[in-house]
């Protein structure tokens, strides 16, 4: 049997980033940090995420069908102390903080590096302490200074699968 800490030591040498995962429903709106996303295909752009089972976001990403990934600097103490610990039902943990809509309706956070604005195509639920969502990813950009304005880059899914960059601001 390997050792506990001996696996932690792999998965944090796997190569990640500070993520936050958003959603939105109706008036209710909802976040988690989480350092597990994998981009697991180019052609369509799809993304998996991992967030621990129970949180609050999860019934908005079921009822919406999508989800927001929004890379966050490690050293953003103001999301840090929005989303660690992660929000309670009912909480909007986003009050204050600058946000937009790309294209699926999930809040999209102006402080982010970048962003994936990603519809719902599928989940798993494992025998484990996480639910994996896999989304395809709809719009996203680069965002430098905290723009006033989201820009979006919506990706259109052509016939045979390619995909097509239209930019709006």
């Amino acid at each position: 049997m390997v050792a506990r800490d001996v696996v932690q030591d792999v998965i944090q040498g796997v190569p990640h980033g500070l993520f936050l995962m958003t959603a939105a429903h109706d008036d209710a709106r909802s976040g988690i940090l989480t350092t597990r996303v994998q981009v697991c295909s180019a052609t369509p752009f799809l993304a998996v995420v991992s967030i621990p089972r129970g949180t609050s976001i999860e019934p908005l990403i079921r009822d919406s069908r999508s989800f927001g990934l929004c890379r966050i600097d490690e050293h953003d103490r103001l999301m840090m102390r929005r989303f660690d610990p992660t929000p309670r039902r009912g909480d909007d943990p986003f009050v204050a903080i600058p946000t937009s809509t790309a294209v699926t309706g999930a809040p999209i956070v102006h402080r982010s590096l970048f962003y994936m604005d990603c519809e719902l195509v599928g989940h798993i639920a494992p025998e484990a302490d996480c639910r994996l969502y896999l989304g395809q990813v709809r719009a996203t950009s680069m965002l430098e200074n905290e723009p006033e304005i989201l820009p979006v880059h919506e990706i259109e899914i052509a016939a045979g699968d390619e995909l097509d960059l239209i930019s709006r601001a």
